[in-house]
């Protein structure tokens, strides 16, 4: 790994403190933007090799501090929550931040740009696959990345699927919360999705696929990092495997399903955020595969099976879910 600075938005989440501790155990200099540097940060950025900037992704000084000196940077800020309260959130993170990031790495002149999508955004010309605000702006996103790129500068896109793993148990790491309730016995309810698939990734072997992508990604491309296709049946099936309890959960009909959300919504007004939307119903009733044939391919990306994942993850919270001591 080389010595050169990297930059890092979004390193205090899930998938990005888990970069973070990649980088730092293989030797490397981070800098990390984050909003509150006063919270206690994921232990791989309690180490000196990780400097700290405060600011938001959109506010422009803060931002070109981030990247100054910086030969690679990771983009992986962004608003990925089902809804949020103030409606222009997700365009200001998701659009706004990521053309000042842009903007930033233009004026470093002569840093390589990674700039972390979701595969949610593959919808082969079908805007009416596009349902959620999260979609719409992540998808705008990727437009700014490329103008980016069609003006000169140096930038690769990864689009990650649905990541679990070890790490942060935030909004972002659903997948690996559902995990732990269905260990506990309180997981019992499910959409009945008429068997559509998702895909499935690692969060060790999407943060393996970033760094090659980084490193052998060719300029301007965008490059799939998933894992496993699967029914959530199936997934519930190698759940079952992983930790050696069958449980019986049921199926909601989606008309029950949207009730489920609507009601969701109508508690906001209590201050209480709608963990699911009715957007997002139907967007979990497409089917949904991925490949990632192409980072394969290029990049030498092999991820692993669902199952031997989910049984690593298993293993993490037998132990308790410890977060990462720095090396």
């Amino acid at each position: 790994m080389t010595t050169s600075l990297i930059a890092v938005t979004g390193g205090t989440g899930f998938i990005g403190s888990q970069l973070v501790r990649r980088l730092v155990r293989e030797g490397a200099r981070v800098r990390v933007l984050t909003r509150r540097p006063r919270e206690v940060l994921p232990g791989p950025l309690q180490v000196p090799a990780v400097e700290v900037v405060t600011g938001e992704i959109h506010d422009a000084p803060a931002v070109s501090q981030l990247v100054d000196g910086a030969g690679t940077v990771y983009h992986l800020a962004a608003c990925a929550k089902p809804w949020s309260r103030d409606p222009d959130e997700f365009h200001r993170v998701n659009v706004v931040g990521t053309q000042t990031v842009c903007a930033a790495c233009r004026s470093a002149n002569g840093s390589r740009l990674v700039h972390t999508s979701t595969n949610l955004v593959e919808i082969d010309g079908r805007t009416d696959r596009l349902l959620t605000a999260y979609q719409h702006t992540k998808l705008e996103g990727e437009a700014v990345v490329q103008r980016f790129v069609a003006d000169g500068g140096d930038a690769v896109i990864v689009r990650p699927t649905r990541v679990y793993g070890p790490g942060l148990l935030t909004t972002a790491n659903a997948v690996t919360r559902i995990v732990q309730l269905y260990r506990r016995g309180v997981f019992r309810a499910r959409l009945a999705d008429g068997d559509a698939r998702g895909n499935y990734v690692h969060v060790d072997d999407l943060v393996t696929g970033m760094l090659a992508a980084a490193a052998r990604g060719k300029r301007g491309d965008a490059y799939t990092l998933g894992g496993e296709d699967a029914t959530f049946q199936a997934f519930l099936d190698a759940l079952a495997a992983a930790t050696g309890k069958r449980r019986v959960v049921v199926s909601l009909p989606p008309a029950v399903a949207l009730t489920v959300a609507g009601l969701f919504r109508a508690l906001a007004i209590f201050g209480v955020d709608p963990p699911i939307t009715k957007e997002w119903v139907h967007l979990y009733l497409l089917d949904w595969p991925s490949s990632s044939d192409r980072a394969r391919s290029a990049l030498g990306y092999t991820p692993r099976s669902l199952r031997d994942g989910l049984a690593d993850t298993v293993t993490w919270i037998e132990a308790g879910c410890p977060l990462w001591t720095a090396p």
